[in-house]
């Protein structure tokens, strides 16, 4: 009887233990089961878009921080004279350029600006000072070291063969109303640019430098479609208290180191007309709003084109007396 319960016992554990082993059987003698598949890689994130107009407004923003000066003429005579000239640029016409132009001064188109080089301290001229000034923002802004000429030929020469044309407060100015009382000015979106399909930031600043161009307004035309109530933005980048002084009916006021952050106050689908003292500062400020995408455009000879009274003008004009005679080659 016990060994008949001792048998029976053995042949359940035997079994027990064939049954524990057989999925150790199967897989040491068949074949190995296959690897699971690899997960699949994560697409990769699309590259973010490059908004032209954000790349542009902080180049126009570290340029402002640190914008062109106005360089005299007696400065300059004087570096020419020693032998220390920066490369002199002439921005007036070939014709004009062959009447007279700054010794050691080449001449260029404004739409050359580009391919002047890098490494040089570079000045630039023209005939008043203006278009020069624009010249000056748009190399600023790519990164040149820069400096304009003040009042350009006008202040180098006083051969009227030479110069050929000037801020003459006799026969420049106007006498229109201006008005003390501060005007606060709108809220704009912002314009969208697309100049280039290139992302690379350089290509971008430079596609955005090839939109401008010297665009002006006459006191005279201004005054006019302030008469006739046209929609557009009247901008003075002159000091605080100048402008309290007395300012373009409808003007507001924009220094123009903080113009980049008071883009919101400019209507972009309306014309834009700045104005400084004598047209210097305006063209810059033009010159970087056209990069971004703004009709804008120069009050010629600023303020001093506007009034001839010496308290709105802030008595900054040119004056022709002060013109020197200095040295020309042809």
């Amino acid at each position: 009887m016990r060994l008949k319960l001792w048998s029976g016992l053995s042949t359940i554990i035997i079994l027990l233990a064939l049954l524990l082993a057989m999925p150790m059987l199967s897989a040491c003698g068949g074949e190995e089961e296959p690897a699971p598949a690899p997960a699949p890689s994560p697409e990769p994130e699309p590259a973010p878009a490059v908004a032209e107009f954000d790349v542009v407004k902080d180049a126009v923003a570290d340029y402002l921080a640190d914008k062109a000066g106005n360089m005299p003429a007696s400065d300059l005579h004087m570096m020419v004279a020693e032998g220390d000239a920066p490369y002199i640029v002439s921005l007036r016409s070939a014709a004009d350029y062959a009447k007279g132009h700054i010794p050691g001064a080449v001449n260029i188109g404004f739409g050359e600006l580009a391919t002047l080089p890098m490494d040089e301290e570079i000045l630039v001229y023209c005939y008043t000072g203006q278009s020069a000034s624009f010249g000056a923002a748009v190399l600023g802004v790519m990164g040149y070291d820069v400096m304009n000429l003040l009042h350009g030929m006008s202040s180098w020469s006083d051969d009227p063969a030479v110069f050929i044309a000037r801020f003459d407060p006799a026969t420049g100015q106007g006498d229109f109303n201006v008005e003390t009382a501060a005007n606060a000015g709108g809220t704009y979106g912002l314009p969208d640019i697309e100049n280039t399909a290139s992302g690379d930031v350089a290509a971008i600043v430079k596609a955005a430098a090839a939109t401008v161009s010297p665009k002006y307004i006459t006191a005279t035309d201004l005054n006019m479609k302030i008469a006739e109530g046209e929609e557009m933005t009247i901008i003075s980048v002159r000091s605080a208290e100048n402008y309290a002084a007395g300012h373009v009916p409808g003007a507001i006021n924009i220094g123009l180191a903080a113009l980049v952050d008071n883009l919101a106050k400019i209507n972009p689908d309306a014309p834009v007309y700045v104005y400084c003292y004598t047209g210097h500062s305006a063209a810059q400020a033009v010159a970087v709003l056209q990069m971004l995408g703004y009709d804008a455009y120069s009050l010629k000879f600023g303020m001093c084109g506007w009034s001839a009274d010496p308290v709105a003008n802030a008595g900054k004009c040119f004056n022709p007396d002060s013109a020197a005679g200095y040295a020309t080659e042809s």
